[in-house]
């Protein structure tokens, strides 16, 4: 991943915590790559990628990853199969509206449609060559994307069209949400916050309690956001930070490690979801936390958890859950979080591919 994103390396360090979050198995890969062809290559290592995000819709879902990876189960996880990708582009963040509609974004401006499932994806441009870390979609016409260098995107026509907002400063931006078509907000370095209410056709900036200038040299960056309504919200970000939104424009620190808990191990969120109640957030050694939905007390979760980064998590109907991270791992709950199992995803029938679980 350094070799495909080297000209974001010389970024502030947002961009740094960016690239590790997003690091991809490059050695790995380049062995791979000498041994056969490309097309071989990601049919063979899809499994053990860096997966950044994951989707459900009722049974059906998609993980997106490192070098153009997608992956879909139709059947909460049991089996898996690769689709194909048009790009070896890293993908970042993955959406759908229904069981058939869905959107990805990704590095230098890659953004995918498909509208079968992931059967067929093609590209759609975007306008940018910036990557594209977060992404959000509201219904079949409306969606946005955001990422490096203050890029902020928008459709109306369902993606046969991108448009550029100027949100003013030059942030990085790695998180994207929206209650509605007109209700939204992006987070990003330096603990930004910024708010719409059309449609992202403009942006104000929101007082963030943990926003600091560039002069200052400190790192406060927010990562992703969890919206439940216009009033009701999440962000997070460094250091097991968390956020709550107050009537839709006041944000308050819930969950902030003392200087103690951050020298012993306080983790870096960069990714949340919902499920019955309760809070979820994943991040870096392993960190997955749940809460109340008051967010104010988060514990562990226990499982076959492996101490790497994950990025991405996702719940869908009666109890079915994922997570998804670097080097492959996917775990998997049935019960709403109360037990989480990983799953070891493999290649066993090289001309369908597919990989079944235990």
């Amino acid at each position: 991943m350094r070799a495909r994103l080297t000209s974001v390396i010389s970024e502030p360090v947002f961009m740094r915590a960016i690239i590790a979050l997003f690091a991809g198995l490059v050695f790995e890969l380049i062995c791979l790559v000498s041994q056969s062809h490309a097309g071989t290559v990601l049919k063979e290592t899809a499994f053990n990628e860096n997966f950044y995000s994951v989707h459900i819709v009722d049974d059906r879902a998609w993980i997106v990853g490192y070098y153009g990876a997608i992956l879909h189960s139709p059947d909460r996880g049991v089996t898996w199969q690769i689709q194909p990708s048009p790009t070896r582009n890293a993908l970042f963040s993955v959406e759908f509206i229904t069981r058939d509609k869905g959107w990805i974004a990704g590095s230098y401006g890659t953004i995918l449609h498909t509208l079968d499932g992931g059967k067929n994806w093609r590209p759609q441009s975007s306008g940018t060559t910036e990557h594209l870390f977060g992404l959000a979609i509201a219904d079949e016409n409306y969606g946005w994307a955001v990422g490096s260098r203050g890029t902020t995107l928008r459709t109306e026509n369902g993606g046969r069209s991108w448009s550029s907002t100027l949100v003013p400063g030059d942030f990085t931006f790695s998180g994207v949400a929206f209650t509605d078509r007109s209700h939204g907000w992006i987070v990003g370095e330096f603990g930004v916050i910024f708010q719409t209410i059309d449609g992202g056709k403009t942006w104000l900036k929101q007082k963030s309690p943990i926003e600091v200038s560039f002069a200052s040299g400190e790192s406060r960056n927010l990562f992703a956001l969890q919206l439940n309504g216009v009033n009701s919200g999440y962000a997070f970000g460094l250091d097991g930070l968390v956020l709550k939104i107050r009537a839709g424009k006041a944000w308050d620190v819930v969950r902030q490690p003392s200087a103690m808990e951050k020298l012993a191990e306080a983790n870096h969120l960069f990714a949340a979801a919902t499920s019955q109640d309760q809070i979820w957030a994943v991040g870096e050694r392993g960190t997955l936390l749940r809460s109340d939905s008051d967010g104010k007390h988060w514990q562990q979760a226990q499982g076959e958890i492996p101490r790497t980064s994950l990025n991405g998590v996702a719940f869908g109907k009666t109890g079915f859950g994922l997570v998804v991270g670097n080097r492959g791992v996917v775990l998997r709950t049935e019960d709403g979080g109360a037990s989480w199992q990983r799953l070891k995803i493999n290649s066993q029938s090289p001309a369908k591919d597919l990989g079944r679980v235990p």
